[in-house]
Parts: C-alpha cells; sequence; structure tokens
C-alpha cells in the first residue's frame, strides 16, 4: 500500500510506499530537513509535527523519548529519521521550526558570520583579538600537558618491568614443586 503524504505546503506532497522513513520521504519530495547526526537519531534537527496520520506510523523509539520532551512528543513531534510509515493512508507533517528545536552546527556557523558581517570594525578587532587568546591559550595547555603525558608513559613502562621482577622474586622462592616447568 501507498501513503499520500503533504510535507508542509501544497508543492510538496506526493504518494510514498510503507516501509519508508519520513527522512528519506521528505528527501523524495524535495524538502530538506537539517541533521546535526546525520540521521541517527542523536539531534532534534529533523523533527517534525505530524498534522494528520499519526497512527499510520512507527510506534515511538527511544532515541525520540530521549530527544523530545513529553510536551513535544504531545505536541504530535516525531524526528524523522526515526519514524516509518508502516500502513497506508493520508499523512501530513511539517517540519518543526527552527526557533522550536537545537541549532544546527551549520546554522551557528552561518548567524556568526552573519553577525560578524555586522560588527563595527572595532568590535570585530576586539572579537579577533579574543579569539587569538582563547586559541594560545588552548595550544600552550596541549604543549604544557604533553610532558605530564610522556611522564606518565614512562612511570607506567617502569611499573610494569617492577611487576614483572617482582613476580620473577616470587616464582625462584617458591619451592621446586610448585614450580612450573
Amino acid at each position: 500500500m501507498s501513503v499520500n503524504l503533504k510535507f508542509g505546503d501544497e508543492e510538496h506532497r506526493g504518494v510514498i510506499a510503507e516501509g519508508t522513513y519520513l527522512w528519506d520521504a521528505a528527501k523524495r519530495l524535495g524538502v530538506h530537513l537539517p541533521a546535526e547526526c546525520n540521521g541517527r537519531g542523536e539531534c532534534d534537527t529533523c523533527a517534525v509535527v505530524v498534522e494528520e496520520g499519526m497512527t499510520l506510523l512507527s510506534s515511538l523509539t527511544e532515541a525520540e523519548r530521549t530527544r523530545l520532551s513529553p510536551e513535544r512528543l504531545a505536541a504530535g513531534e516525531r524526528l524523522a529519521c526515526q519514524t516509518k510509515i508502516e500502513r497506508g493512508g493520508d499523512l501530513s507533517v511539517r517540519p518543526v521550526p527552527r526557533t522550536e528545536r537545537n541549532e544546527t552546527a551549520d546554522e551557528a556557523v552561518r548567524d556568526f558570520r552573519r553577525e560578524f558581517r555586522e560588527m563595527p570594525l572595532g568590535r570585530k578587532m576586539a572579537a579577533l583579538a579574543e579569539f587569538e587568546a582563547v586559541t594560545a591559550y588552548q595550544t600552550l595547555n596541549a604543549v604544557m600537558s604533553v610532558p605530564g603525558m610522556i611522564g606518565g608513559k614512562i612511570l607506567d613502562l617502569m611499573a610494569g618491568r617492577g611487576r614483572a621482577m617482582s613476580e620473577r622474586e616470587r616464582a625462584a622462592r617458591r619451592p621446586s614443586e610448585h614450580r612450573k616447568t
């Protein structure tokens, strides 16, 4: 059987086969759903609101219970990457507005770039100086931790040798009847 799916507006509609995930159905209809986790159910950026046909869909997954609050679930939200169309009929869904879900990294970068372009020159210079200071601090921290890591490796090696020597000494003191041959 097939499903008559309307995605958001009237221009994105079509017939989708049962067994298709909403994520794939959206792609087939030309709808781009953001997905920070690439569709693995590790974020909420592909969330959709089911307006009609909730009974046609698979039951909630653990990822949906984890990522979506009880209020969002009650409002009919589902993760498109986790929701499978299981029965035929009419289904209507719409993407959750950006303001109601977590921001993707691409969206955050785009927003930051736009905000940076609109800053006055003095603030841009201050921001760049701050970025340089943070980068220098993180670099120094990384460089300073290297000797500690090397020292830890040396101590682990020495401890292993010490344990091996101690085991050989204990073995040498055992009665000859108990020694492995």
